[in-house]
């Protein structure tokens, strides 16, 4: 919602609308929006939290945000959000710090591999020039 006409005209529809409501035309067309919604999301995460915090420091659902976000808003703007999220903070969170203790999973309500998807999203996120230059970044930014 951009304008307080749009606040005033959601509120309108919500308050009038009634379960079976949508036609069989209207259920397709949500169908086909949440099928593009899937093409795009590598990982079915929902940024819950249940499976923080990591005992290592790991930012699951910001690694996962990221990975996702190279599907549907591109690889460079994804990759430059997971630098500032997860490679520049104070403490880095990468994916490479995860044990494999399993315990993200085990509180998982989506019961997704975390283990094997973080991986996965770490090859994607971190190519080598980009584990290069986070690398320096890092010792640029937290040198004393």
């Amino acid at each position: 919602m951009n304008s307080l006409e749009m606040v005033a005209e959601n509120l309108e529809t919500a308050d009038t609308a009634r379960p079976g409501d949508l036609q069989e035309q209207d259920l397709a067309l949500i169908e086909k929006v949440r099928e593009q919604i899937r093409k795009g999301e590598k990982v079915g995460c929902t940024g819950c939290r249940y499976c923080m915090p990591c005992p290592k420091g790991v930012d699951i659902p910001g690694i996962f945000r990221c990975y996702n976000a190279m599907y549907t808003d591109g690889k460079k703007d994804a990759r430059f959000h997971f630098a500032q999220t997860v490679g520049l903070t104070r403490k880095p969170a990468f994916a490479t710090q995860c044990v494999g203790c399993g315990k993200c999973e085990s509180h998982c309500p989506q019961s997704i591999p975390i283990r094997e998807k973080l991986k996965e999203a770490d090859r994607a996120l971190r190519p080598l020039p980009y584990k290069i230059g986070i690398d320096v970044a890092r010792r640029f930014m937290t040198r004393k």
